[in-house]
């Protein structure tokens, strides 16, 4: 008598082949999206946490990422608590593309905004009067008393030009001030999720490293210096502006497995954070080489 066995496939994910079929995607988001269709919907969606699922790693993911938000698979929003805090980041994951265009209807309890009108003013002539004759005499002692006390326009070395603003060091970035600033960091290294679920020693450590990246971001040097080299303060800047919450994590690793002594902590911690955005993938790859390949004891 014939004996049938039947290999029954499980754990399989049914998804629509749009995505796979864009030709508008690239292989990485076509492949990132699937394996997001694929985990469960409670399933912790963080850039860190994919990384620790894929082979690339998070420059690469949130690379994906981006080009997914960009052609409307996916979208990011941050969820505030009981509290009214920024905590959470949550995320919308689409089989079909969500229309990125102007014309989408509100969101229901939300009033649409209109464009404003903007109209030209009616100018009037103005009305032209003789002048009044002053004094000569007071006209000389007045200019005098201006000349002696008007030293920006009498001195040729100034450090700025006359009628022009200061450098801020918001100039080359985009940024209008300091509070901007300050909550941009505090969104990008989510500053609210770590003092809240952070470790303990992390939290503490957590304003420093935070005070480092705004200082060096609002700095009006044309140069930095990194360990003892210059580099331009444009070049820094844009590293600082990528520091995210896995960095400070890579960051405050290093510092815990350092048994050298730090001099200064400062310089230390600002060379860390600028290397952090380049070396951090090697240093995560030569962690799980090691873990993977090393020689039992």
């Amino acid at each position: 008598m014939a004996v049938c066995r039947i290999e029954k496939t499980k754990d399989y994910t049914v998804m629509a082949n749009h995505h796979l079929r864009n030709k508008a995607l690239s292989l990485k988001a076509k492949g990132l999206l699937s394996l997001m269709l694929s985990l469960p919907e409670d399933w912790d969606y963080t850039v860190k946490g994919l990384a620790y699922i894929c082979k690339d790693g998070i420059d690469s993911i949130n690379g994906a990422i981006k080009e997914l938000e960009t052609t409307g698979y996916m979208s990011r929003q941050r969820v505030r608590n009981e509290k009214g805090q920024l905590a959470n980041t949550e995320y919308t994951i689409r089989e079909y593309p969500k229309a990125m265009d102007s014309d989408t209807p509100p969101a229901e309890g939300k009033p649409a905004q209109e464009k404003p009108i903007w109209e030209s003013p009616t100018q009037a002539d103005p009305i032209q009067e003789e002048p009044h004759q002053l004094n000569t005499y007071l006209q000389t002692i007045d200019k005098s008393k201006k000349d002696l006390l008007n030293t920006e326009t009498s001195n040729p070395y100034q450090s700025y030009p006359y009628g022009q603003p200061k450098n801020t060091g918001y100039d080359g970035i985009g940024y209008d001030g300091y509070e901007e600033i300050k909550q941009t960091v505090y969104e990008n290294i989510e500053y609210e999720h770590f003092k809240q679920y952070g470790k303990i020693g992390m939290r503490e450590r957590l304003d420093d490293v935070a005070d480092i990246i705004i200082e060096t971001l609002c700095s009006t040097k044309d140069t930095i210096n990194i360990a003892g080299e210059d580099y331009p303060a444009r070049l820094v800047k844009d590293k600082m502006l990528k520091i995210t919450s896995s960095h400070i994590e890579y960051v405050f690793d290093c510092l815990d497995k350092n048994t050298t002594y730090v001099r200064n902590i400062k310089r230390y911690l600002l060379a860390t954070l600028f290397n952090a955005p380049s070396t951090i993938d090697s240093y995560y790859a030569a962690l799980v080489n090691h873990d993977l390949y090393s020689p039992t004891r």
